[in-house]
């Protein structure tokens, strides 16, 4: 098994939803104007924020920009979508190779998200 094949296998293999508290801390973070994504050229993986219309944004991250957003219009309908995801479930599993556990929300990355020590990026 390759390195590509063991974060494939390793990605796909955690399927523990992340769940409400984890869920409504990131939606915390959000609403205080932190952004979670990677900034440089190209593609950026998958990102998300809150923007001024006080909207959730999940999206493909290009150029640091936010590409076609799937919104929530709330915070509730955000959390209540997040609860249900996990690793496995936004890792792009079905996406083309190239997508695949490419710079993907992880539970790790959302922890990490969540920490104290976070840098402030900017808004959207």
């Amino acid at each position: 098994m390759d390195e590509y094949e063991e974060a494939l296998y390793k990605l796909a293999s955690d399927t523990l939803v992340f769940g409400p508290v984890l869920a409504s801390q990131v939606a915390d973070k959000l609403e205080s104007g932190y952004v979670l994504r990677y900034g440089h050229r190209d593609y950026c993986g998958m990102g998300m924020a809150m923007n001024e219309k006080k909207e959730f944004l999940y999206a493909e991250i290009w150029d640091s920009s936010f590409s076609e957003p799937r919104i929530f219009p709330n915070r509730d309908l955000f959390v209540a979508w997040l609860v249900q995801q996990s690793t496995s479930s936004l890792a792009r599993l079905d996406d083309a190779p190239f997508f695949r556990v490419n710079q993907v929300i992880t539970r790790k990355r959302l922890l990490e998200f969540i920490a104290p020590d976070y840098p402030v990026l900017d808004f959207v």
